[in-house]
């Protein structure tokens, strides 16, 4: 497989999606299992603002603080803190956007409230899991919807970026890191082990990335920076640089789309597009492996939402989900790419800034010649990859002008440092 985007359940399964372009899997976005009360962006910050006020008794008072027990004392502040952000965490773990979190709102909450670690991990999980809504209705521009022929413009200058622009940038380097998450069993020694409900860490792996002449490499000769203990498994996704949104972009035209809103970006105003793409159109191929035997093979239809800068027809957000079947092992399959300005060398393009897969795995299809198994509980799995470090491949040249005057031919000898008395 050339180009392709992988996945591997935690039974080594294998599930691939592929596209006209380029093989892809792409993974829905739900929220855990776990998740029990369903809120909007304004009501988790409520419940933030509050978490974040909620404070444990303190062990003894200032006055019961010895000189001897000074330390023990700092210990137990120390823990008491882990163990009030874990309580947070959690409480943030057990819910469910009904609105898209933001990354600028994100950013602004956690410069006011200062969580602790284990509750930014939290509210990024949220935030990832929220990633195919809308944001708040209360964030959204007021501005009129452009008319149908600048509307038509908008996306065919999408299409001119995608091909003549993203997918030829210049020649760099970067780092691709790729956290993995899941909310199957935790497997320790064959053992399962308790652990919370909801998603956590499998996997993080690092790859220096190369673009090179309009396509992605990954260099073989460079070893993967894993986190230690942890075992490399789980979904492995490529094809942010270009290929997904010629693919999307492609497949709108003999399916349907229409302006939805605008949002406020990065890089200024831009529109949002609904889509949707037909089976009889789509390009969209997803492959269900396990180990050695295909179990599914499927065209399907899918729909998604396309954000453009209409000023420069750059792409700067990609959804995507498959329309599954009610029988396919795996279900509801999406992927997001948001893209931002980067330096590449002295000049700065829109390019990838991070990606998030997931996947719903449904059933067991790894039995040959038996009827598929549905999973007692499904195994929703979520990559969240970000690409940092552009650094542009090339040389740099000095021509140095020889000198005016004739070249002394006996040139002075440098003499040697007086030895040390």
């Amino acid at each position: 497989m050339v180009n392709g985007r992988k996945t591997h359940s935690r039974h080594e399964d294998k599930v691939r999606t592929r596209t006209l372009i380029l093989l892809g899997l792409f993974a829905f976005l739900s929220a855990n299992a776990g998740a029990s009360e369903r809120v909007t962006v304004d009501q988790l910050e409520q419940r933030l603002a509050t978490l974040m006020t909620t404070h444990r008794a303190s062990p003894g008072s200032a006055d019961d603080i010895t000189a001897e027990t000074n330390l023990i004392a700092e210990m137990n502040e120390d823990v008491g803190k882990l163990g009030l952000d874990t309580d947070r965490a959690a409480e943030i773990d057990s819910l469910e956007l009904t609105e898209r979190l933001t990354a600028r709102t994100l950013a602004r909450w956690t410069a006011k409230y200062k969580p602790g670690p284990l509750v930014r991990h939290a509210l990024q999980l949220i935030a990832d899991r929220s990633a195919l809504l809308d944001p708040p209705a209360g964030e959204l521009p007021s501005q009129p919807p452009p008319d149908a022929d600048s509307q038509r413009k908008m996306i065919d200058a999408a299409n001119i970026y995608v091909v003549r622009v993203l997918s030829h940038l210049p020649n760099f380097f970067a780092i691709r890191t790729t956290e993995r998450f899941d909310d199957g069993p935790v497997i320790s020694n064959g053992v399962i082990v308790p652990s919370p409900p909801g998603l956590h860490l499998v996997s993080s792996v690092s790859h220096e990335i190369t673009f090179r002449d309009g396509s992605e490499v990954i260099d073989p000769m460079r070893h993967d920076r894993v986190m230690p203990g942890i075992p490399v498994e789980g979904l492995s996704s490529s094809g942010e640089f270009g290929p997904e949104a010629a693919i999307a972009l492609t497949d709108m035209g003999k399916g349907s789309y229409a302006f939805h809103h605008w949002e406020q970006t990065s890089v200024g105003l831009a529109a949002v597009y609904r889509f949707s793409v037909p089976r009889e159109a789509s390009h969209y191929q997803v492959e269900y492996n396990c180990q050695s035997f295909l179990t599914l093979n499927d065209t399907p239809s899918y729909h998604g939402s396309l954000t453009i800068d209409p000023s420069s027809g750059a792409v700067l957000r990609l959804t995507l989900e498959a329309d599954s079947k009610k029988n396919d092992p795996v279900s509801h399959v999406a992927s997001v790419i948001d893209y931002g300005p980067v330096a590449i060398g002295d000049r700065r393009y829109i390019s990838p800034l991070r990606s998030l897969a997931f996947m719903v795995q449904d059933m067991n299809a790894c039995v040959r010649h038996a009827p598929k198994q549905k999973l007692i509980q499904p195994v929703t799995m979520l990559n969240r990859t970000t690409f940092a470090d552009y650094h542009r491949l090339g040389t740099s040249v000095k021509i140095v002008s020889e000198p005016t005057g004739p070249a002394n031919p006996n040139p002075p000898i440098p003499s040697a440092p007086a030895p040390n008395p």
